[in-house]
């Protein structure tokens, strides 16, 4: 009888991965066939050997790019180098990148940059907010950007309870942001079977220095985020909501 139950058990759980491994397939589009394009108006951007993982553009067309993620389960093309933020000025002719130095005082040898996001206030003062992952650990990071130097000072760093597995940051004003959360665990292991088992545990979260808050939640892995010019509405993959401010 134990035998029984015993494979009766073990049949259940594996038609149980077995189907959640059918619409993990089904979510990403694994059945898909792509077919190959010629870009057309594109070149190689050299500097970016060790990967680019995000991007935010200043008004004036000056582009901030973070690199060199180091991230659990993913391809790693730099495992002893640091990660850095990159200047490219997209009104050259043909844009180049330029590694921007980051002031003493900054641990700059655990730096593993994710998601950024820039802020502009009224003496217009640029601000770069940076998604970090020092020791695999989350911070979001401030630097006051030098045009004239080409380097960042670091300002601050931001730590917090619900900040964990950030992803990406969408900055509202000073130390006003909303981040997301893309994995529910920290384990790698268990990081694959919250994607296997298709658990909607992760969030988008408010944060300022006097209210910090989960806005949104039920995610599989909610991920990249951005927010409108008027700032009434955000969006993350493929949901768009009003903002709570």
């Amino acid at each position: 009888m134990g035998k029984l139950v015993a494979l009766t058990l073990l049949g259940a759980g594996l038609a149980l991965i077995g189907e959640r491994l059918m619409t993990l397939r089904e979510r990403t589009n694994a059945y898909r066939e792509v077919e190959p394009v010629e870009p057309q108006n594109c070149h190689l951007i050299e500097g970016l050997e060790n990967g680019s993982e995000d991007i935010d553009i200043l008004p004036r067309g000056l582009a901030f790019i973070s690199s060199g993620l180091k991230y659990p389960g993913m391809p790693n093309f730099a495992p002893d180098e640091p990660g850095q933020i990159f200047l490219m000025d997209l009104n050259e002719q043909n844009p180049r990148v330029q590694a921007l130095n980051i002031s003493d005082g900054f641990d700059k040898a655990s730096f593993n940059p994710h998601g950024i996001s820039t802020f502009i206030d009224k003496d217009q003062i640029v601000y770069l907010y940076v998604v970090n992952h020092p020791h695999m650990e989350s911070t979001v990071e401030i630097f006051k950007f030098e045009e004239q130097q080409r380097s960042l000072v670091h300002l601050k760093t931001i730590k917090h309870e619900l900040l964990k597995s950030v992803n990406d940051i969408v900055v509202l004003g000073a130390e006003q942001f909303y981040a997301t959360r893309d994995h529910y665990f920290t384990n790698f292991f268990l990081v694959l079977l919250e994607v296997v088992m298709d658990l909607r545990w992760t969030y988008i979260l408010f944060y300022s220095p006097r209210e910090v808050k989960v806005v949104a939640k039920g995610f599989i892995s909610a991920n990249g985020i951005t927010i409108s010019p008027d700032k009434k509405y955000f969006a993350s993959r493929m949901l768009c909501l009003r903002s709570p401010g």
